[in-house]
């Protein structure tokens, strides 16, 4: 039969502040569409993925128009007849013949080709402070994020079952390494499925560590427009992917300067933040 995560409850009263109601009520001022070719190009994603975020952050900044295509966690078969693999971002473009896998190759070829505009971004700043901040919390915040992502079904990747089973198969849960965790032998598909609901529950115990991370994180960011000084660069392009998941987990108090970002950075991107489902 079936296997759901049961969500912690919370209130069904909501307060309709601008943020819970989502950022897709808010008109952003946009640049007019850039249509380059027909059929335009098609993005192949999973929601959830930070890396899919980077492609969509660059289509989205440049206004350039696309299709996003959301691709079930357990397709093989579209990705594999695209580039040979079960990957993703892929972007299509059917006017140029061209496909195209690798996040950041993608941007930089959308950036830098002056047929979808003005280039954007400013390079990589090398900074290391905030490659070791995701470090240093990767464990917790794979304890709060994981299970949501597969928890409500609502994200199209996860709307069947066998999405999801193909996710939590494949995703460990801290202190599993992944070759134990994927092992049917010594840790059942129902076994995963119960140490995500665990770690659901665990959510009260995790939030203050939680929240004091992304405290830290609030001194790190140097604008709402971009993360680092000088301008919008490569860091916001990964950097936005990996903090958007942060407004999945439900009563986890962001900093304004953290909050001002993400809601900037989803209004350019045109990337919706997850703040109305959270849980």
């Amino acid at each position: 039969g079936s296997v759901r995560l049961k969500t912690v409850s919370h209130p069904t009263s909501l307060k309709m502040s601008n943020t819970l109601v989502g950022n897709s009520l808010v008109e952003a001022p946009r640049i007019p569409a850039l249509v380059v070719g027909t059929p335009v190009p098609r993005l192949y994603v999973y929601d959830h993925c930070p890396f899919c975020v980077r492609v969509r952050f660059i289509m989205g900044f440049k206004n350039i128009k696309h299709n996003v295509v959301f691709l079930a966690n357990d397709d093989i078969e579209t990705p594999t007849k695209l580039v040979g693999k079960k990957v993703v971002p892929i972007l299509e473009i059917p006017s140029y013949g061209e496909v195209m896998k690798e996040s950041m190759d993608i941007v930089k070829r959308i950036d830098e080709d002056p047929t979808f505009g003005p280039q954007l971004l400013k390079p990589a700043s090398g900074r290391k402070d905030l490659s070791e901040w995701q470090d240093k919390h990767q464990d917790l915040f794979r304890l709060l994020q994981r299970p949501r992502y597969v928890s409500s079904g609502i994200l199209p990747e996860f709307s069947q079952q066998a999405g999801r089973d193909a996710y939590v198969r494949n995703h460990a849960l801290p202190p599993y390494a992944k070759e134990e965790w994927s092992d049917d032998k010594r840790l059942p598909r129902a076994m995963r499925y119960a140490k995500y609901a665990e770690a659901l529950q665990q959510t009260p115990a995790l939030l203050p560590a939680a929240a004091a991370a992304v405290q830290e994180l609030g001194g790190m960011i140097a604008s709402a427009q971009h993360c680092s000084e000088g301008g919008l660069s490569y860091d916001d392009v990964d950097l936005f992917g990996r903090l958007r998941s942060l407004t999945i987990v439900r009563g986890l108090p962001l900093p304004d300067t953290v909050r001002a970002y993400l809601e900037s950075m989803a209004a350019a991107a045109d990337v919706p933040l997850y703040d109305p489902i959270a849980h």
